[in-house]
Formats: structure tokens, C-alpha cells, sequence
């Protein structure tokens, strides 16, 4: 009999590649069964993020044989970035889901590389196992990067399954925005190569509820041409964070509240610094929360980078949470759940 009833995988698997698939072979020599969670369910597609929790399925699964694929289970999960107690909460009823009967034979394979491996000491309940580092710690980094700028090949440490499957998706409207992203981005992170350390960005980011409904715009250029997103932008110099919100929330939506009424809306303020949260490098993101009282919706009037900007009501959020730029869908859902 085997030593586990299951083995638990948590990745991201933006793409797979050769690594992911040995890690998977040497988990089912101890194994009955697999269940790999697939991260970033539902996010938007970015430079990060390029591939639907589906199309990560459909690549790994057109990656095993048909025996291997009887005993693995795909299972998509949310990304938690800033509330770790619903992640693990999500990840544990998914298990129960698919094991209910034999928990104290689960286990939880990964490799330890560095800080981003903080998730395994999350499970002391589960036997953890230590996997070998497969091809020399290849980073799905890599060929996401190379796939971006038209260099990846088919000996690129990745399945040829993958690399086909790379290869068909390439000229879909979708892959041709992000590569254009990544070469936007590449240019932009040019004008910063001759400093010293890596410069961080600061944003000021406006979250505005009214009459249950959340003001939102449409970015106009890249990153994250054409997605929803709080108003927000870089912090000048010689102006306070508070300021910097409130004049991006009034220069990008143009909204009809003077900037004394927008202040003395303010109900919450907090910080949002995901390292991964911006591809052009890091950005922390100070977002307040303004709730106005008016006796209608004010009007709007998108400008400065904004192609858009609309009232959206809250009970619908959930339904275009896929179109969010970044980590602002998750920004939002943290600070209204706790205010």
C-alpha cells in the first residue's frame, strides 16, 4: 500500500514545465492519489499571470499518460495575498472535498528554495515531503519571459506538449496584448538600469463606495490596458499620500465632489505591498477608503489614464473579477470585508 491516501501540490504552473512534471512522477511512486492546486484562479491575465487556471489544467494534463492522469486531481484555488486565514480555509474544505475519509494519511510535497515557500510551514497537521530541486530550479520566470519576447523553443526545458500548446496560443488577441505589455515593461525597467538598488513606487489608490456601489475605471494604457481598477496613481514628491488619492481619484474620473467633501469622506486607510503586484517593478499601494453620503450617484468624467469610469454596483463584483487589473480586485474585497 502506499505511504499517503494523497500528496497535496500547490503551484502556480504559469506555464508548466519539466520540473513540475518529475515533481508529480516521484509524489505518485508514494501516492494513491494527487491533488494539485492550481493558484491564481480567476485572476486577470498579466505578465505574471498569462494562462487561465483551465489552460495550466489542460497543459499539465496533456503532459501525463493516461494512467497518471487517473490518479491526479486538478483543483483551482484563489491567491490569497493579503488574507491567508480564507486561502487556508479554501484549501482545506477543497481537500476534505476530495479525501474525507482517510486525513491522517495525507501529505504535502514542495521544495524549500526561499521565502516564497513560506506557504509549507502552513499545514502542521500534514506529513510534509521534501521533493528533489528538478531541472537545476527552473523557473516558470523564464519561459513565461521567453514565450513574451519570441525566443522560447522547443528545447526549453518544458514538455513538447506545452511548447505546442505555447505555440498555438501565441497570436490569440490576448497573448499579442501581453506581449506588447511585456516589451512596454522591459522599456520602462530600461530607464532604471544604472541605479543603485531597485527603485520602489509608491501609489496613492482611491476605493469610493456610494449608495452600494463602487466607482471604477477602465485603465487606458498598459499595464492593464482595458481592465478595471481602483483611481490611483504615483505619488509626486512634495505632496502627502492622502493628497495624492484624492487628486488621482478626482484627475482620472473627473467625479463631482469637491476635494473638502472627498477628505472628510475618508473612513480607512491601509497598505498593500505584494511584491508582485506591478510588473514594472515595486509598488506599494496606500488605499483609502472614501464613503460618500449622497443622495445620488455623483457624476463622472473619465480623463488623465482612464478610459472609463462607472459606477459598478458592489453585489455584482464578483462577476468581473477576472477583468481587474493587478491585485485590486483583492484589494477591495480586503479592506470592505474589514471596514
Amino acid at each position: 500500500m502506499a505511504k499517503f491516501s494523497a500528496l497535496i501540490y500547490i503551484g502556480r504552473f504559469e506555464p508548466p514545465h519539466n520540473g513540475h512534471l518529475a515533481t508529480i512522477r516521484t509524489a505518485l511512486e508514494q501516492t494513491e492519489k494527487m491533488l494539485v492546486f492550481i493558484g491564481s484562479h480567476e485572476a486577470c491575465r498579466s505578465l505574471r499571470n498569462p494562462f487561465t487556471s483551465d489552460e495550466r489544467m489542460e497543459m499539465l494534463r496533456i503532459s501525463l499518460t493516461e494512467v497518471e492522469q487517473k490518479k491526479v486531481i486538478f483543483i483551482p484555488i484563489h491567491d490569497s495575498n493579503y488574507n491567508h486565514v480564507e486561502w487556508l480555509k479554501e484549501l482545506k474544505e477543497k481537500v476534505l472535498d476530495n479525501e474525507p475519509k482517510v486525513i491522517e494519511r495525507i501529505g504535502i510535497i514542495g521544495y524549500q528554495k526561499d521565502r516564497t515557500s513560506y506557504y509549507l510551514d502552513l499545514f502542521p497537521e500534514w506529513e510534509f515531503l521534501e521533493m528533489p530541486l528538478f531541472a537545476n530550479g527552473l523557473s516558470s520566470t523564464e519561459i513565461r519571459n521567453k514565450w513574451f519576447s519570441g525566443t522560447l523553443t522547443d528545447q526549453d526545458k518544458i514538455p513538447l506538449s506545452v511548447y505546442t500548446y505555447l505555440k498555438y496560443k501565441e497570436n490569440e488577441v490576448w497573448a499579442k496584448n501581453l506581449k506588447e505589455e511585456y516589451r512596454l515593461v522591459e522599456e520602462y525597467k530600461k530607464e532604471w538600469a544604472g541605479t543603485p538598488y531597485p527603485p520602489i513606487f509608491v501609489a496613492g489608490d482611491a476605493l469610493v463606495i456610494c449608495r452600494e456601489h463602487i466607482l471604477l475605471i477602465r485603465r487606458a494604457a498598459f499595464p492593464g490596458k482595458g481592465l478595471y481598477a481602483m483611481a490611483g496613481g504615483f505619488l509626486d514628491s512634495r505632496e502627502p499620500i492622502r493628497h495624492c488619492a484624492i487628486r488621482e481619484l478626482i484627475e482620472e474620473t473627473g467625479i463631482e465632489v469637491n476635494y473638502r467633501e472627498l477628505d472628510k469622506s475618508i473612513r480607512e486607510y491601509q497598505v498593500f505591498d505584494d511584491p508582485h503586484r506591478e510588473p514594472r517593478g515595486r509598488m506599494i499601494s496606500h488605499t483609502f477608503l472614501f464613503d460618500l453620503h449622497a443622495p445620488e450617484l455623483p457624476k463622472l468624467k473619465a480623463s488623465d489614464d482612464a478610459s472609463e469610469a462607472v459606477w459598478y454596483p458592489l453585489s455584482e463584483l464578483k462577476k468581473i473579477r477576472e477583468l481587474f487589473a493587478g491585485d485590486h480586485y483583492k484589494i477591495i474585497m480586503n479592506m470592505l470585508s474589514n471596514s
